[in-house]
Order: C-alpha cells, then structure tokens, then sequence
C-alpha cells in the first residue's frame, strides 16, 4: 500500500508557500491515479497551518465543563478532575495562537508520563463539549479557546455531521443540529461553524431547498 504521506511530501513545501490544494492535486492524482483524491484532499489540508481569528461571542453562549460522566467517580476525585478541566481551559483560554498537549501540560506542571494518557482523554472531552476546540494537524494538534475560529480545526461535530449527512443523505442545517443533538442556543452555531469549515474544504456543499450534501 502507498503512504500518502510519502506521496504528498515533495509538495508541503509549495503548499507552505501558499499554493492552494486545488491546485496541487491535479498533479498528485495524475501521478498516482489509485489513490482516493479525497483520502489524498485529507492529508494535504492537515498540513496547513490553521488561521486563528480570535471572534467576540457573548459569555452567556460559552459551553459550559459536563461533568456528568465522571459523577461515579469518589467524591474526592470527582472535584479534582472538575479543578483539572477548569484549569486546563483557563490554560487554553490564555494561549492566544493555540497550545500543544505538551504545552498545556508543562503549563499545568503535570508534564510527566503518569499524565499524558489522562491530558488526552480530558482534552478530548472537552473538544467534544465544545469548550475548547483543537486544529486536525496529526501529529501535534494545537488546542484553541471556543471563541477562536480556527479554519481547518477538526472537532467531533465535524465527524457527526459527515456521518449523518453519508448515512441520512442530504439535509438543511436544523435537521442536521436535531440529527447530531446540537440543536438549539450556542449548538446551533457550532453546526454552522463546521459547516462552513468542511464546505471550505470541499466535504460539503449546500444543494437545493438549502439542504447540505455530502461530496463524494
């Protein structure tokens, strides 16, 4: 099997220069036809440096910390993982451009094997909360605060969006938000959000009677 990874690598340089995907893949596919031109799509936009604008949103709009799945825990853990989350995104709040796992751990003197298993799933549920978000960088994903647009940010919305639209077929952004249990509030502007990141990518794309379409 070829690695994409390998495939794409003489090309990073000119798309760090600004060249735009659409213009590089032509030549990539010509070159290795057996490839999938999205799975090929994929991997360049991970290598893209995201652009953070930092956005004004109202205070009564931030996601708030869920804490139910960790209610079974003992009492004493229970608050220490709820001190945890919350200092996790104060850290992630104050980075400005974006933080590493490593950065948020070393930020939180935490930076030890003991805790990276745990920082990984912590962060993770904080993304899928819509807390903090992160960019789809591989390798080292940087973490950003939920008033951050971050293009080509990857967050579990983005999955649940792609899933529904592939199995369900198309559907408008309400039907979408009720489909993926975001409908409503602040939700319903991260649906829209994501929206415009995979249309911006060439994921989906908005068909007739203002319904979105999965590109395939």
């Amino acid at each position: 099997m070829v690695d994409i990874q390998a495939v794409i690598e003489p090309f990073i340089p000119s798309l760090n220069r600004g060249t735009p995907v659409e213009v590089l893949l032509p030549s990539i596919m010509e070159s290795n036809p057996h490839l999938d031109e999205m799975e090929v799509k994929k991997a360049l936009l991970s290598h893209i440096e995201p652009v953070v604008v930092q956005t004004v949103k109202e205070s009564s709009n931030r996601p708030k910390i869920n804490l139910a799945k960790y209610r079974d825990a003992p009492r004493k853990k229970y608050h220490k993982i709820a001190e945890n989350l919350s200092d996790i995104v104060e850290v992630v709040d104050k980075s400005g451009e974006g933080i590493s796992k490593t950065g948020i751990l070393q930020a939180l003197r935490k930076d030890g094997s003991y805790w990276r298993p745990t920082m990984t799933r912590w962060l993770h549920d904080l993304c899928e909360m819509g807390v903090i978000q992160k960019d789809n960088n591989r390798l080292n994903p940087r973490y950003y605060s939920y008033d951050s647009h971050v293009e080509n940010r990857e967050r579990e919305i983005h999955r649940r969006i792609v899933e529904a639209l592939q199995l369900h077929g198309q559907m408008t952004m309400t039907q979408l938000a009720i489909k993926i249990g975001r409908n409503g509030g602040s939700n319903r502007k991260q649906v829209s959000y994501a929206l415009d990141d995979l249309e911006r990518e060439g994921f989906v794309r908005m068909g007739a009677r203002s319904r979105w379409a999965w590109i395939t």
